[in-house]
């Protein structure tokens, strides 16, 4: 992107900031300066007009002119073309050093030349004209002996904009970066035109107008564009090139002010074809976006088309079509300047043409995007604590609405022609890059990770431990549809769901219903296993059941079966079935500890061997071994079972906890008990006396005393420093008394 600093005092005041200010600021916030250049003409370079031009007498291609210079009148000796009495031109003086040659007095052909009128590469500017300048004044009022530097003077800013930044791919867009850099408004001159009285709806007739990807601003002039020196001259600085007058005026207007337009005839169709809008006449087509075919010639009648379509929609299209594009697709497809109007007038200001009265207008409004962000965030993000009034002045600088709506929290309305800002983070960046990021303090790097972990997660977490912990322990993951067969749930004593809400359309009749259990469907599993040749089968699924009201719950279920260990030495090929307590030691090392109760009646158990499992002081599930009838239903060998409510365990957070450094003392002690006694009711006796040096205790021996049984209880004791002999007699001294008490004695 090329600017010229002129170009830009269009619409932005610069008096007083110098160019390399200007320079600076715009590498601060982020428009890398790729060149410079400086536009300057030599001394004694001036505004001539010329008076007379008639033929050398001595040469068929010169002319001898006569040139008003201001304080005197120079008799030129010019080999150009196209001069011409009542031109206004530049002329170098006699003294002047022009780039490749020093002007002096001359004869040609017996001529006597005091100076030269110049052509734009003779002194230094692009080649933008044949032959010698012929001026106007559209540079500023022409003044006959003025320093022609005061009209052609200028400096060149070259810019490496990326492209994401489509709004600064205008000398609008860059003024507009440069006002909120030094917090400047910008300037817009009135636009004052003849209009036409006739409207346009009477001299342009479309066909269709099928918009339905873009909006368009279309007026409609009368009269033959014609360009001017300003216009050639601000283009050849900024390498555009033209084809034609209104091709230069076109390209003059959108490199100004970043809006998409295209002349076209004043009849056609807007058509819409594979997603693509499309501008057709017997002119050409103008692929909105992405391709412009129109060719008019000198027309007297045509209209102007401004207009615009998303950038991520174009860009999108074309790659998906594969198609063709030009200059257009890469203004609108990095984000072409939605203010139509902008465009449309400032053509109009550059043409000076005519215009019929109105407009048609298919502008299709686009929904802002709003952001409500915080400005303690903003801080946070930055590393600088930059005032709420600060920010705001910045934003609306750049084009932001802003509303403050809190302590803290504002509003931020994204204006359309920066489609890149998305987040809180991209408006921190537009705050930081104007604030300036030389400003920002130096500070040690601080990684900070918040805690995102939710309900679902943590849940999800505790569920893949288990999972691995049931591995580790032997257990083989199995996995199933959330649906079982109605009538078996039923035989075996299940719950179901109330008709009203069971499946209207099952899959087939064995997925009738929703389950309520894992179990049947883990002993379908232990079943195809036994009937494939495995002897140890020990399987667990983890997944959803529901209740009759089709309340959710996630169970947890384990199956042993068969052989309680593989063929070995050391069971000399004869290993034992599957016993309860098996079942037992492998789930505590998956749940942690736990205890078991007397459980009521529960399907598929055995009226002997089950029991309901409590952790935490909460009922948690049941552990059995499978119920003879139900085992000789599937075709199984000794079973084992238990099934978990996991919504009924509490996922703890684990804290690590200082080791006691301090040794544990043993005692065992045996008492006599009655055959009816359970552990438990000891258990529940011990327990009670809350010793905070009693780490555990554990049955390890029982001995039939025929009337009586002998219990042999272990204790483990440690405190929080050694303790003596008489501290440890003591504590068992209180057991024993305890015991003592309900009846028990030593044995």
């Amino acid at each position: 992107m090329i600017v010229t600093r002129k170009w830009l005092e269009e619409f932005i005041n610069l008096d007083g900031i110098s160019t390399d200010e200007i320079i600076k600021a715009l590498n601060s916030i982020g428009n890398e300066v790729e060149g410079y250049k400086k536009i300057e003409i030599p001394e004694n370079v001036v505004i001539g007009e010329v008076i007379e031009c008639e033929k050398h007498p001595n040469a068929d291609k010169l002319n001898v002119c006569k040139v008003n210079v201001g304080d005197e009148t120079l008799q030129i000796v010019c080999g150009a073309k196209n001069v011409a009495a009542g031109q206004y031109v530049v002329v170098s003086k006699v003294g002047a050093c022009l780039p490749e040659i020093k002007i002096k007095k001359a004869k040609l052909r017996g001529i006597e030349s005091n100076g030269m009128i110049c052509a734009a590469r003779e002194i230094g500017l692009p080649d933008f004209h044949e032959g010698i300048m012929v001026l106007d004044n559209s540079l500023g009022e022409l003044k006959i002996g003025e320093y022609a530097g005061n009209y052609f003077n200028d400096e060149i800013i070259e810019l490496g904009i990326t492209p994401n930044r489509g709004d600064c791919f205008s000398i609008y867009g860059i003024a507009r970066e440069l006002a909120a850099a030094f917090n400047k408004d910008i300037v817009f001159d009135e636009i004052t035109y003849e209009e036409i009285p006739e409207g346009i709806g009477r001299v342009v007739k479309f066909d269709k107008t099928d918009i339905k990807h873009s909006s368009h601003l279309i007026k409609a002039f009368n009269g033959t564009p014609k360009s001017n020196v300003k216009i050639k001259y601000r283009l050849s600085l900024c390498e555009i090139d033209a084809k034609d007058d209104l091709d230069e005026i076109v390209k003059y207007a959108i490199h100004a002010t970043g809006v998409l337009l295209v002349p076209s005839d004043i009849k056609g169709s807007f058509e819409e074809e594979n997603g693509v809008d499309i501008l057709k006449t017997s002119f050409g087509i103008y692929r909105v976006g992405i391709k412009n075919d129109i060719n008019l010639e000198n027309p007297s009648q045509f209209i102007i088309d401004a207009n615009y379509i998303d950038p991520e929609y174009v860009s999108e299209i074309v790659y998906k079509n594969k198609l063709k594009t030009d200059e257009y697709f890469y203004r609108a497809s990095r984000g072409s300047e939605p203010d139509l109007e902008l465009g449309i007038n400032y053509f109009i200001k550059e043409s000076k043409l005519k215009v019929y009265s109105s407009e048609m207008d298919f502008v299709t409004e686009k929904k802002p995007l709003v952001l409500n962000v915080s400005s303690k965030e903003i801080c946070k993000i930055i590393g600088e604590n930059i005032s709420e009034n600060k920010m705001v002045e910045i934003l609306k600088k750049l084009g932001f609405v802003v509303e403050i709506i809190g302590e803290d929290v504002f509003r931020v309305k994204v204006p359309e022609f920066r489609p890149d800002i998305k987040n809180i983070q991209d408006i921190s960046e537009e705050i930081l890059r104007i604030y300036g990021i030389d400003k920002i303090k130096s500070a040690p790097l601080v990684f900070e990770e918040k805690d995102r972990t939710n309900e679902v997660i943590k849940k999800l977490n505790f569920i893949n431990e288990l999972k691995l912990k049931a591995v580790a322990n032997g257990f083989y993951e199995v996995i199933h549809f959330i649906f079982d067969d109605k009538e078996r749930l039923k035989k075996y004593g299940f719950e179901i769901l109330e008709e009203k809400l069971d499946l209207a359309n099952p899959i087939v009749n064995e997925l009738s219903t929703l389950r309520s259990t894992l179990l049947l469907q883990l002993l379908d599993d232990v079943k195809r296993n036994r009937a494939n040749g495995y002897k140890v089968i020990q399987l667990f699924s983890i997944g959803s059941v529901y209740n009759k009201n089709r309340e959710e719950t996630t169970k947890l279920a384990f199956v042993m079966s068969g052989n309680s260990e593989f063929e070995n030495v050391k069971n000399q090929g004869k290993p034992r079935k599957v016993e309860f307590k098996d079942l037992v030691d492998k789930l505590a090392q998956v749940i942690g500890e736990f205890k078991l109760v007397e459980n009521e009646n529960y399907p598929l158990v055995h009226p002997y061997q089950s029991a309901s499992i409590i952790k935490n002081g909460i009922e948690i599930g049941v552990i059995a071994k499978l119920h003879p009838k139900v085992q000789k239903d599937f075709e199984l060998d000794e079973t084992v079972f238990a099934e978990i409510d996991l919504d009924r365990i509490k996922n703890n957070k684990k804290e690590a906890k200082e080791i006691n450094k301090f040794p544990k003392v043993t005692r065992d002690l045996s008492i006599v008990i009655d055959k009816n006694t359970t552990y438990k009711e000891i258990f529940e006796i011990i327990d009670n006396l809350k010793i905070k040096e009693l780490v555990d205790f554990y049955p390890i021996d029982i001995y039939d005393m025929q009337q009586n049984y002998s219990l042999t209880i272990r204790f483990v004791i440690q405190g929080k420093k050694t303790l003596t002999d008489n501290e440890i007699n003591d504590i068992m001294q209180k057991i024993l008394n305890s015991l003592e008490e309900r009846g028990f004695r030593l044995r």
